[in-house]
């Protein structure tokens, strides 16, 4: 037996692009049909991704996706395996709260998402500052390195849930996860 990294009672905040619910195949879906680019989501490595021909990057088309195509966009994505039964596991010892930096807007899919996927959850931040460390909880567990990063500088457990465009060298101390078994592994008896 393992020492956890968290006592029972504690609050998990969890992030849910990346972590909750796969984006990346949504995503690739989207950059092929709207801008003729055709990508594998193995090859979304940074944050900075320039898509080929135009001057955008994956923030700009995210962020044309939650203002334009928030129904589309959020509400095709597959849930991450093993994310209900893990949360729902982890709900009887942990508190679970979303925080997302989803924008408002979109928060009716996601919880309506959420719901028709059966994956439970203790509350729901409608505001989420930019660094998420700020947040009031014991633990995030997030696909950016940078939210990780903020989280352990402000005293929380880290977890970072392992995507192509993730860096675990830039959030030192996170326990550094690739799916919901290892989560449940992490974080229970």
């Amino acid at each position: 037996m393992t020492d956890r990294p968290l006592d029972p009672g504690s609050t998990l905040l969890v992030d849910l692009d990346g972590v909750v619910a796969e984006q990346l195949p949504r995503l690739c879906t989207y950059l092929r049909r709207e801008y003729d680019h055709d990508v594998e989501p193995a090859d979304i490595d940074d944050w900075s991704y320039d898509v080929p021909g135009t001057e955008s990057h994956i923030g700009d088309v995210i962020g044309e996706l939650m203002t334009d195509h928030a129904e589309w966009y959020f509400g095709g994505m597959d849930p991450r395996p093993g994310v209900a039964g893990t949360l729902s596991t982890l709900r009887s010892e942990y508190r679970v709260e979303i925080a997302t930096h989803r924008i408002p807007e979109t928060h009716d899919v996601s919880k309506a998402w959420l719901d028709d996927h059966g994956i439970g959850y203790d509350a729901f931040h409608d505001e989420v500052p930019r660094n998420k460390g700020a947040l009031a909880g014991d633990a995030l567990i997030d696909d950016y390195h940078g939210n990780v990063a903020d989280a352990l500088s402000a005293g929380k457990a880290g977890v970072l849930m392992r995507q192509p465009y993730s860096d675990p060298g830039a959030c030192d101390g996170a326990h550094v996860v690739t799916s919901w078994d290892d989560v449940r592994t992490l974080l229970s008896v």
